[in-house]
C-alpha cells in the first residue's frame, strides 16, 4: 500500500511541479561543455515532489513521522533546494549534512552499536547524500538505483523482524516510481539537489534503523544494498587522485563517472539498466544477509567489494586507454 500510494502522488505531483518549474524559471538550463548534456531547460522540482510525496504517504496511513526521520530528510531537502537556486559554498553544504547527520545520531538508540556508532551514523549520511548527488548524471539512473536501495533495506527490515521504516523505504521506491515515469529518456524533469540530498538522507536513516535493530546482520545488509553508491564514491575519489584531479570534487564535476565510462561502451540507457541490475542484485543480497548470519554477511560483504575493487580497476584502465587513444 505504501509504494502504491507513493507512486499515484508523485504520478500527479510530476507534470504540475514541471510546469511550475517552467513558468518559475526553477530549471537547470544547458551550458557548453560536457556537463550538462541536455538540450532544453529542465525542471529540477522533482525530487521536491517525490520526497514530498513520501512524507505525505506515510502522513495518509497513520505512520508517527518521528524526528529522527523528518528533521534530516526536511532539513536536506531545503538545503539541496537552496543549492538548486544559487550554488553553495563547500563548507555551508557539508555542515549542512553533518548537522542532519549529527540530528540522527543523537535521536536514535546507538549505544548497543558501541562509541563509534554516532559518529559513523553523521559520516554516513554525508556520504550517502553526496554518493546520490555524484551518481545523478544520467536521466533515470540516480532516482532508479534510490528505489532499488530503499525497497532492498526495506525487504531487509522486513526479514530481521520488521520495522516501521520499511514502510518509509516503500513508500521512497513507489515516489520514485511516479518520478521515473518523467525522468526516463529523455528526461523531462530532474531529481535536483534538493531531492538528491533528501534521498541520500531516507537511506541513511533506513540504514541506520536496520543497523540499531539487527546489529551486525543489519549493518552489513545496509552496507551491501548501498554497494552501488559506495562504489562510486571510491572510484571517483580514487581516480581523482590518482590523476592528480582533486580539486574538481570541489571545484566541479566531470563526464569521468563510472556509468559514463559504461555508456562509452554500452549507451546511456544500457550504462542505466545495467546499473539499475547491479543494484537490484545488491538489493535481493542484502535480504539474503539480513536474514542469514552475521558469518554469511561478512562473507558476501567481502564478495562484493573485491568483485567492486575489480571491477573498479578494469573501468579506470579503460578510461586511461580511452584518454589515451583520443589523445594519439
Amino acid at each position: 500500500m505504501h509504494a502504491l500510494i507513493g507512486f499515484a502522488l508523485a504520478a500527479v505531483a510530476m507534470p504540475l511541479v514541471r510546469r511550475l518549474g517552467l513558468v518559475t524559471g526553477l530549471v537547470d538550463r544547458p551550458k557548453p561543455g560536457p556537463l550538462k548534456i541536455h538540450a532544453d531547460p529542465i525542471p529540477h522540482l522533482g525530487g521536491v515532489a517525490a520526497v514530498s510525496s513520501t512524507m505525505a504517504t506515510i502522513a495518509i496511513l497513520g505512520w508517527d513521522l518521528r524526528a529522527p526521520v523528518v528533521i534530516p530528510v526536511i532539513g536536506m531537502l531545503l538545503l539541496g533546494f537552496l543549492d538548486d537556486l544559487r550554488p553553495l559554498p563547500l563548507a555551508l553544504r557539508l555542515g549542512g549534512q553533518l548537522a542532519a547527520g549529527v540530528v540522527l545520531a543523537t535521536m536514535l538508540p546507538l549505544e548497543p552499536l558501541g562509541v563509534l556508532a554516532g559518529a559513523g551514523t553523521v559520516l554516513l549520511l554525508a556520504a550517502t547524500t553526496n554518493a546520490v548527488n555524484l551518481i545523478d548524471g544520467q536521466d533515470g539512473l540516480a532516482g532508479g538505483l534510490c528505489a532499488v536501495a530503499a525497497l532492498g533495506m526495506a525487504g531487509a527490515a522486513v526479514a530481521t523482524g520488521g520495522s516501521p521504516v520499511a514502510g518509509l523505504g516503500l513508500a521512497t521506491a513507489g515516489a520514485l516510481g511516479g518520478f521515473l515515469l518523467w525522468n526516463r529518456p529523455p528526461a523531462r524533469i530532474f531529481l535536483g539537489n534538493g531531492g538528491a540530498y533528501a534521498l541520500g538522507a531516507i537511506l541513511s536513516v533506513q540504514a541506520a534503523d536496520l543497523a540499531v535493530r539487527a546489529g551486525a546482520s543489519g549493518l552489513l545488509a545496509a552496507a551491501v544494498c548501498l554497494g552501488v553508491f559506495a562504489f562510486e564514491v571510491l572510484f571517483t575519489i580514487t581516480r581523482r587522485f590518482l590523476a592528480r584531479e582533486m580539486a574538481a570534487m570541489t571545484t566541479g564535476g566531470d563526464r569521468k563517472h563510472s556509468y559514463d565510462l559504461l555508456s562509452g561502451r554500452i549507451g546511456r540507457v544500457g550504462s542505466t539498466l545495467a546499473c539499475w541490475a547491479i543494484g537490484g542484485a545488491l538489493a535481493a543480497a542484502a535480504v539474503a544477509v539480513a536474514a542469514g548470519p552475521p558469518p554469511v554477511g561478512a562473507v558476501t560483504a567481502a564478495v562484493v567489494a573485491v568483485v567492486g575493487a575489480l571491477s573498479g580497476a578494469w573501468l579506470y584502465a579503460s578510461g586511461v586507454r580511452a584518454a589515451r587513444g583520443v589523445r594519439t
